[in-house]
Order: structure tokens, then sequence, then C-alpha cells
């Protein structure tokens, strides 16, 4: 006799089983890759955690390099100072430049004789001069106090902070050492040198630098610890330990440390010269088992590489795994059990059909879900619960169908009722409204950030053909600009400061004002740092105010029951950082952040176009000066000819004369890009800036032909030569050339100068500006410009 088993037992057993082995043998080999991947995102995030703050430790060493190298950058413009002040006035910017670098402990310069004057007989052993004469001041830090050091009779240009910057040329970090500053000679203070040369057309004249206090990476490097029991150290090129968790190892050679594996060279050669290196060895310090994850960074163009590492003790790693394999094993058996339960209750569901149920269901498998085929119970058994659930199975079908089709007629504010907290296909099509929500909601916000980006762009395509209209008439081009600002940005009042240099001061003249549909004529000059335009400027910021001051003068209409603009915007107008002016909003309402963008990008713009046209009125003006000065002196020596009793007063004139134009055709080689052709197109003259430009040296390029220097074709060719052809005719001609170096595109501005001699044309002055951001920026407009089409014509 067979013995009988229910059907849902059997299904219990063959399915429970079959889970419990194939969930089993899954969970322990995802437990295991989990482990696995534990352990090696904690390496990874311990390398990540070195790489990130070497990159801060940089940033932090950079500033004082950086320091260095404007004081280098100050120095060398040397010959525009008086002899005679330069020591004195170097002196100054090095003490006033230690004061304000708090964390700076001492500055510092060392010329070679003779190099910044020629007086170094007058300041032998001179404070701030050695006892040969030559320039070599040393500012410290005494407490509160800024001190200059005293006079050595040691041997001078000997040190590795002379020597090794003068012999590579280049950025110098010196090793770290201890050092005391003052006759008390407290505590040694652990610190490192920023070394830059000075080199003045190839030549070098000396070194300037800035010491630094280690002691703030100590500081941070205990601040580190990316696991328990976890330390971070730098250590110097040269091998000494700047920061480490253990201070008493701070300032030692990193090889007084004993490794197993690896050697201490082993170490800086692998953690120098690979971005990221890592070994697991015993730690000296701790006696564990530790990973050792280091990498480097370089500060400025130095060619020392220091090292900022991680030690992570090997247990904390597998810790980390260890936890993450038993969390995922106590998951996975609570998943199955709950897999067990649910395997349960669907087997005892469908192990007792009977005939008229099976009917109902197959009309339902067939998506009939009428509610005429709902059952009635007889007994109050199995077969009746079984009847109740297909019931109420139609019923539910009925109301998700209907939920459904109301989703889809668009009606997300439909409610729908589960069927129970297991109701999975109503809670998804809940879902799926929220979903839908949400979507409706962002499509709003995006096309309405798509409109406000929109009208950014368009804007700035529109400015990019206003900024080249009248930019040669400083009042019209600032007319021009308030005007379309107030039209495009819907504001009642715009007004624009343009930059002027007034007797050695720098102000910022109000140009032009739009208010209420007009001009307006208003006199104004505002100097740096004055009033709520001048602290803009000063702070190089944008000043956003929603109620202006009541000492702010603004503009009325004259009818008292007009509304007054009460919301303030003013931008600064910056290129590379420099100021050329600002731009000045009043509105009725709050401006909005696109608004703002539009105002600070149109600003930039504007500034760009103000610099061109300042560089070329300058450029004009210092031409035409030289050229007056030019005709003066001649005039002057036909005098002397002529007065031989007051020759010796006119050769003193002459001299005179002759130094101010010296000094002015000297500003223009210094400043503006300058060459000169003889009328077949040889290169006569060309200065420094020029030459760099095309990447060769000056003298190279003098006596060739310019082409020779930049690759043409032949259409190309023929365009130079018809424009060359008007300009030895007597014609001053402009052209924007392109310049294509290495991998750098350059954008001139060039202009063509006929010069005469004696009536007659003999030779041809080029002056050049670089107006390559600004064409950069035409392009960012031009591409912007293509996407507003793109998107209107989406």
């Amino acid at each position: 006799m067979k013995v009988r088993i229910q059907l849902y037992v059997k299904m219990l057993l063959l399915i429970i089983t079959t889970s419990f082995v194939v969930f089993g043998a899954s969970i322990l080999v995802i437990g295991l890759q989990i482990r696995q991947n534990a352990y090696k995102k904690s390496v990874e995030y311990a390398d990540l955690t070195a790489e990130v703050n070497a990159r801060k430790i940089k940033g932090e060493m950079q500033k004082y390099m950086s320091t260095a190298q404007g004081l280098s950058n100050f120095f060398l413009s040397f010959e525009a100072l008086d002899s005679t002040a330069r020591r004195n006035n170097f002196m100054k910017i090095l003490k006033y430049n230690l004061r304000k670098k708090t964390d700076i402990l001492s500055m510092w310069t060392i010329w070679e004789n003779n190099t910044i004057d020629n007086f170094d007989s007058l300041y032998i052993n001179v404070p701030g001069n050695t006892y040969l004469g030559n320039f070599a001041p040393t500012y410290y830090k005494d407490r509160d106090s800024i001190k200059l050091e005293g006079l050595s009779s040691g041997p001078l240009f000997q040190g590795d902070y002379y020597t090794t910057p003068k012999s590579n040329r280049k950025q110098t970090l010196l090793a770290p050492y201890y050092y005391s500053y003052g006759k008390g000679k407290e505590q040694a203070i652990l610190q490192t040198n920023m070394i830059v040369p000075l080199l003045y057309n190839g030549r070098f004249m000396g070194v300037v630098g800035a010491d630094a206090s280690l002691d703030s990476l100590q500081k941070y490097a205990e601040q580190i610890k990316p696991f328990d029991n976890s330390y971070a150290f730098l250590i110097a090129h040269d091998g000494s330990i700047v920061a480490h968790k253990s201070a008493k190892w701070v300032g030692q050679k990193l090889d007084t440390l004993q490794y197993n594996k690896v050697t201490a060279e082993e170490i800086l050669q692998n953690a120098q010269w690979n971005n990221n290196y890592n070994f697991t060895d015993i730690d000296p310090v701790t006696q564990q088992e530790t990973y050792f994850t280091m990498s480097p960074l370089t500060i400025g163009k130095a060619s020392e590489r220091w090292v900022f590492g991680i030690a992570v003790p090997t247990s904390e790693l597998n810790s980390v795994a260890k936890n993450s394999f038993i969390l995922s094993i106590i998951v996975g058996l609570v998943a199955l059990s709950i897999l067990s339960i649910f395997i349960y209750l669907i087997a005892r569901s469908i192990t007792r059909p009977v005939t008229n149920i099976t009917k109902v269901l197959q009309e339902i498998a067939k998506g009939n879900i009428d509610t005429n085929l709902k059952l009635k119970g007889k007994f109050n058994d199995e077969i009746n619960d079984m009847t109740l659930s297909v019931n109420k199975l139609i019923e539910g079908l009925n109301n998700t169908a209907n939920f459904a089709k109301q989703i889809g007629d668009g009606n997300l504010e439909e409610e729908h009722e589960l069927l129970s907290k297991n109701d999975f296909l109503g809670q998804s099509l809940v879902d799926m409204r929220e979903s839908l929500k949400e979507a409706r909601k962002f499509e709003e916000e995006k096309r309405e950030k798509d409109r406000k980006q929109a009208w950014v762009t368009q804007g700035l395509a529109q400015f990019g053909e206003i900024l080249r209209e009248d930019n040669d008439d400083m009042q019209k081009f600032s007319e021009n600009i308030t005007k379309n600002i107030c039209e495009y940005m819907d504001v009642p009042q715009c007004a624009i400061f343009i930059i002027e240099q007034e007797e050695k001061e720098t102000l910022f003249e109000l140009k032009a004002v739009h208010a209420y549909g007009s001009q307006k004529i208003i006199e104004k000059k505002v100097k740096e740092g004055e009033e709520l335009v001048g602290r803009a400027i000063s702070e190089k910021n944008t000043i956003h105010l929603t109620e202006t001051p009541e000492s702010f003068a603004s503009i009325t209409t004259g009818k008292t029951d007009d509304q007054i603009p009460n919301n303030l915007l003013i931008v600064p107008m910056l290129m590379n950082d420099e100021p050329f002016g600002v731009l000045e909003l009043m509105a009725l309402n709050p401006f909005e952040g696109h608004q703002i963008e539009f105002a600070e990008k149109v600003a930039e713009s504007i500034a760009a176009t103000v610099s061109s046209v300042k560089t070329n009125i300058r450029t004009a003006q210092l031409l035409k000066q030289s050229e007056k000065l030019k005709d003066e002196l001649s005039q002057q020596e036909e005098e002397m000819r002529q007065n031989l009793e007051e020759m010796q007063a006119t050769q003193e004139e002459a001299k005179k004369r002759e130094a101010e134009l010296s000094a002015i055709r000297k500003t223009l080689q210094n400043t503006t890009m300058m060459a000169e052709y003889d009328l077949e197109g040889r290169i006569i003259r060309i200065n420094e800036r020029m030459a760099n430009t095309y990447g060769h040296a000056a003298e190279h390029m003098t006596g060739k032909f310019q082409d020779a220097f930049v690759t043409q074709d032949d259409a190309s060719r023929r365009d130079f030569l018809k424009f060359w052809q008007e300009v030895i005719s007597g014609v001053t001609k402009k052209r924007i050339h392109k310049i294509t170096k290495r991998d750098q595109t350059i954008y001139l501005s060039e202009t063509y100068i006929p010069i005469y001699e004696d009536d007659e044309i003999d030779r041809v002055l080029n002056i050049a500006t670089d107006i390559t951001h600004k064409v950069k920026l035409d392009k960012e407009i031009t591409q912007l410009m293509n996407k507003v089409s793109e998107l209107k014509n989406m």
C-alpha cells in the first residue's frame, strides 16, 4: 500500500530543499565575494585618502612657493625703478609681504654682485647687504615684530639655497631643517625653503626665498585616521620625516626605521616616481603587519618630490571585510527564512483547486475578469476559502484595472486602495502614479530651467554682436551697452563705470546711465573701495542687495505714485582678475540667479572689449608721442648747427629728449608686440614679445620673411601679398592673424603702419595685440547660440 502524501507537502519538500541548497551556496559565494570586495574597497579607500591629502598638502605648500614666485616677478621689474631707490623699496616689499603672510617665518633675497644696481661699493656692511656690498636682506618674525637679520661674515653664494637654483634655473624646495631666528635662539623650528631664481633676459641675477614652518603639517597628519589605529606620515625628498604619528621621529631620516621587506631607498625611489606606491610589511613603530600606501607631491616647478603616506594595520582592513562577510550571512539566512514562509503559503494556496475554480482561473488567465465569474461557496472549508480568494481576486483586479485606466487617461490624482500590504501590483501602480507625478514636476522644472538658460545664452549671443559696435568710441559704446541691458533684462536703470587713469591715480568714471527709457547725464568718479561700486571692485565680487541703503542715490520718474526700484546688482567687470569697470543695475523685483549669471558673463565680455580698446588707444598715443619727440629732436639738432654759442645747452636738451624717446620705445617694447619690415617684407627688427609668440628667438627671425615662420596655403599667401601691396602704397591696414604653435592657437590683432623718411615710405611697423581670450569668448557665444537654436527647434 502506497503512502499518500499531500501535494503541498511534496511541493514544500522539493522547493524548500532545493532553495536551501542553491540559496545557501549562493549566500556562501556572495559572502566570500563581499568579504574580498570589502577588503579591496578598504585598500582603495586608504589609497584614495593618501592621494587626496597629498593634494591638500601640495595646495598648502604651493601658497608659499607662489608667494616667492610673486616676489620674483616683481623684483624682475627692477629697471623700471630709480636705481638709487631699488634696494630700499625691495626691502619694504619683503617686510610687507612677510607681515601679511602669517604662516611664513622668513623672506629673503640674494643678488649677484652689481646686478640690482652698480652701487655695491656704497653698501658694504650696510644692513640688508653683505660685506661685499651685494644686496642680500633677510627678514624674519620675532614674536609680533618683523626684524632684519644681522650681517654675516661667512662665505657667500655657497649654500644649497643659492647654488641649487643657480645651477638648475628652476624653483627649488630644500630639505627640511631645524632653525631658530633672533638673538634669543628659542627652540628651533622645523622648516623648509621655497626658492625661486631671478632670471632676467636669460641671465641669473640671484634668488628670492620664503621659509615656511612645517609644524602645521605635523598637526594636519595627526588628524588623518581613515581607520582605527591607522596614521599618516610625510617624507621629504631627501628621506627626512616631516610628519609622523610619533613626534620623536619627526626630523629624522627614513632609514632610521628598519623595514623587513624593503629599504628606505627603495621606498623613496618608488613612492616619488609612481602615482601610487604601496606595500605590506611589519611596521617598525607598532610592530604590527601594516599596509603602507604613498602618493607623491610636487611643489610648483620644483624637481624635488615629497611623499605623503597612510599606514593601516592589516588587522583593521580584515576586520572590515570580516564584518561585511558575517552581515551578508545573517541577511542571507533571514532572506532564506522569509522565502521558506512564502513558499509554504503559496504551496498551501495552490494545492486544493477544484474544477470550477480552475475554470475561473483559466478565464482570468485569458484576461477575463468579469464580475459574473464570481463563485459562491457552499462549505466552510478550504474550498470556500479558495472561492472567497478568487472572488476577491476578481474584484481586486477590476479595481486595479480601473485605477490603471484612470492613470492612463492622465488622472494622476485618482486614489487606489490596496488589497493588502502585499498587494504588489496595486503598490506598483501607486508607485507608477507617484513616479509620473515626479516626472511631470521634473519636466516643468526642466522646461523652466531650459528657458532661463536659453535666455542667458541668447542674451550673450546678442551682446556678442553689440560689443563689436562703436567700440572705438567709449562714450557711444557705454551708452549702447546700458540701453541694451535695460531692454533685455527689463530693468528700469543701468549704469556703467569704466576705469580711467588720472595723475597716477586709478578712478572709475561713470560713463553712461540709462534710466526709464533714456540716457541721463551724470558726472561721477569713484575710487577703489569707495561706496558700493568701489567695494565691488576691491572685493572683485558681485553685490546683490534687495534693500538699498538710505544713502544710495537713485533716479526716479518724478511721479509720486511710481514705484522706486529697491533691488541693486553691482557686477565688477573683470578680465584675468583685473577690474576694467562696473555694471550697476536697479530693478523693482529681486534679481534671479540666471539674471545674475547673465550680468556677470556680460560684464566679463565687456571687460575684454574695454581692455582691447584701452590697449589700442594707449598704443596709438605712445606711437604718436614717439613720432612727435622724434620731430622735436630733429628740429633741435638743426638749431644746434645754426647756433654754435648755444651748443652745450642744446646738446643737453637733445639728450633729455632722446632719453624720453628711448623710455617710450622701451615701454612699447615691453608692453606691446612690435616688428619692423623693409618694403620687401623682411624683418628688420622684432621685439622678444612677438618673437616668443612665434616660438623663435628675435635674432633668429631678423633678416627673414615673416611667412617663413608661419605655414600658409596658396590662397592665404595671395591674400597677404595683396594686403602687403596696399600697406607699402601708404595705407595703414589691420588684420586678425592666426598662429598655430605646437598644440596652441594664438590670435593677434595686427596693425601695419607705413613709416615715412623724407616723404617716402622707408619701412613698415607692425603693432600686435593678443586677442586670443576674446576670440575664445566669441566662439563660446557662437556655440551657445547654436545650442539655443537647437533647443528652439526641438
